[in-house]
């Protein structure tokens, strides 16, 4: 069962399309969580009760994609993790223009910790809701639990990485989906005042993702040299 965790704004709705392209109707796309609607306490608890329903999906399909927890599926004995991460800089710019252009003064999120229509991104940084993502989607598990990681700046790699690993076929001309239509540069143009907030309030998910690159390259020597 390949479990595949799909954390906002690093690429997972493309990826998406390459699983159901693959396993068709063996795929159970997992977004009824929506794990970032809660604190922290009401969403480990949440993931923690999930995981007494997910024991018994192994017959019905190969592969889960979608916005949860990844411990909700620690039941599952033969499983194989799979998970993306972006520059956590990049992540929170992409997160924040994404909800621009999505907004809707209705939205939960938007009436429980924006509430401001024209916040800016630096006071967007400050809301701790936001902050530190990965960590939070991670909780209760390691990244040596997964046996693939992906990282959106080496998207192509680690495709093949991904291919190799588990000897499957995906299609790969896929543009990318979801992604900001004004956006033109290969990282987003912010100063340095910008960036280091960013870092100052996402220093765990910066701390993750340098994880995350060792352990890419480190499957990219395996399986691509």
């Amino acid at each position: 069962m390949l479990i595949s965790v799909h954390i906002p704004k690093t690429g997972g709705t493309t990826f998406r399309t390459l699983l159901e392209l693959h396993f068709q109707d063996r795929i159970l796309l997992d977004y009824s969580d929506r794990p970032m609607r809660n604190g922290n306490l009401i969403r480990n608890v949440n993931a923690l009760k999930n995981i007494l329903k997910t024991r018994n999906i192994n017959n019905k399909y190969d592969c889960v994609h979608g916005h949860f927890l990844p411990i909700k599926y620690r039941s599952l004995s033969k499983k194989s993790l799979v998970i993306w991460f972006r520059d956590p800089i990049e992540r929170v710019i992409s997160r924040y223009y994404h909800w621009k252009r999505n907004f809707n003064p209705n939205d939960f999120q938007f009436k429980q910790h924006i509430k401001e229509p024209n916040i800016s991104i630096e006071d967007f940084c400050r809301i701790k809701h936001y902050q530190n993502l990965y960590s939070k989607y991670l909780w209760g598990m390691k990244l040596s639990n997964f046996d693939f990681i992906g990282i959106t700046e080496n998207y192509e790699n680690s495709i093949n990485i991904f291919k190799s690993i588990y000897n499957i076929e995906i299609h790969t001309n896929l543009n990318v989906i979801n992604n900001n239509p004004d956006k033109c540069y290969t990282k987003y143009e912010i100063d340095d005042e910008l960036r280091e907030l960013i870092i100052r309030y996402n220093s765990k998910d910066c701390d993750i993702y340098k994880q995350a690159l060792i352990i890419n390259k480190k499957l990219e020597h395996k399986y691509l040299n």
